[in-house]
């Protein structure tokens, strides 16, 4: 039975459940009867999930035999007997040997951190760029290097395709000459990357760019986001882009509502969540467009057991139970020509702001350079 089948016939919830104690290491062994309980199930239909998912590699199903007297394991010779060997009380005055099956769990283990790439937004320089890279230095035993990638600080470049495609295509140069260079100093693993409001989609730019298919990355968090909330995060992690996405949503992010209206290709990700089920959605109800770099709360994520921690290192399904995940439900952006006329009376109101700049610019040179000659003249 595949994990699909399992699903199929027990649902997400127990199979998300039963991967989040394998990924967090608690336990080796489940008990049916207690393990009932935080499936939600009866104990025959626990036991019946339990046998499958040992069909689907998932668990071991064991079968162990005890003493009726006083709960010690037997092996099978002692089993056999007719006493048992540490209370030595007879097995047929006691009702028999008991038998009962247990399931082990293949404990996984935490990944390492390669390297880590950061990507900031439009409107900034990104100083939280080296607060991270600081962070990531201090709270590893190993040296992680993190690339601080920095297009520069940019506004009106954000309201036109191309000029996204151009900046995704010099972030793509950058990152390879990078992952040429990791390679060389022996760091052949793809690098796990933080991207932030235009950085996200300066980075979805990049993997729809044919020319940088050779490009993979591995786990990936959003901050901020502008990405459409249905993006297809599943086609790039099938296509092996990206290993998993984290997308870290903020209650209070009042940016990315608008970003539909202004940005092309763009939309409220940050605020809505991503309904691909292949990404992992935490809502923090407090958190405005960058309330993530923010030093106490960059340190609280990347501390031992932080949400940030915890993505980087712990399979993601881990995140099963995480009570702030969020389960979105389908996104459709605003109707087209409504974005369209939005867009148009900004970008108008932008040239009409830009040419009243120049017209008083142009006049104050002006007066500077006749009011010299008049008064020679004079």
């Amino acid at each position: 039975m595949s994990e699909a089948e399992l699903r199929a016939a027990f649902g997400n919830v127990a199979v998300d459940t039963l991967l989040a104690r394998i990924a967090s290491g608690t336990t080796s062994e489940l008990d049916p009867p207690l393990f009932a309980t935080a499936l939600g199930f009866d104990e025959a239909k626990t036991r019946q999930f339990l046998e499958a998912a040992a069909a689907a590699g998932l668990a071991e199903a064991r079968k162990i035999a005890s003493c009726p007297n006083c709960g010690e394991p037997l092996d099978a010779e002692a089993a056999a007997g007719e006493q048992c060997p540490v209370c030595d009380e007879a097995f047929a005055d006691n009702g028999g040997v008991v038998h009962r099956t247990v399931y082990r769990l293949e404990v996984r283990r935490t990944r390492d951190i390669a390297w880590l790439i950061a990507v900031h937004g439009f409107n900034t320089h990104g100083p939280w760029q080296q607060e991270f890279s600081w962070r990531i230095a201090t709270k590893l035993k190993y040296s992680a290097p993190v690339l601080v990638y920095k297009y520069g600080l940019i506004r009106f470049s954000v309201l036109v395709r191309w000029r996204h495609r151009a900046l995704a295509r010099r972030l793509g140069t950058t990152i390879r000459a990078a992952m040429v260079h990791a390679k060389a100093s022996r760091i052949p693993e793809p690098p796990d990357i933080v991207i932030h409001s235009f950085g996200s989609q300066l980075f979805v730019q990049l993997l729809a760019l044919t020319e940088f298919d050779d490009l993979r990355f591995g786990r990936v968090i959003a901050a901020g986001s502008v990405v459409r909330p249905d993006y297809n995060w599943s086609q790039r992690i099938a296509q092996g882009r990206i290993e998993a996405i984290f997308n870290h949503c903020g209650g209070r992010d009042c940016a990315v509502p608008f970003a539909q209206f202004f940005i092309p290709g763009t939309g409220p990700g940050a605020r809505h969540g991503f309904s691909d089920v292949a990404a992992i959605n935490v809502l923090d109800s407090n958190y405005r467009h960058s309330s993530c770099f923010d030093m106490a709360e960059l340190e609280a994520n990347l501390a031992d057991g932080g949400l940030w921690d915890r993505f980087l290192r712990r399979p993601p399904e881990t995140f099963a139970e995480e009570p702030q995940r969020r389960r979105p439900a389908p996104w459709r952006p605003v109707w087209r020509p409504i974005r369209a006329g939005v867009r148009l009376v900004g970008v108008g109101l932008i040239v009409v702001i830009a040419g009243l700049v120049l017209t008083l610019v142009a006049i104050g040179c002006l007066d500077v350079l006749v009011w010299p000659g008049l008064e020679r003249i004079r």
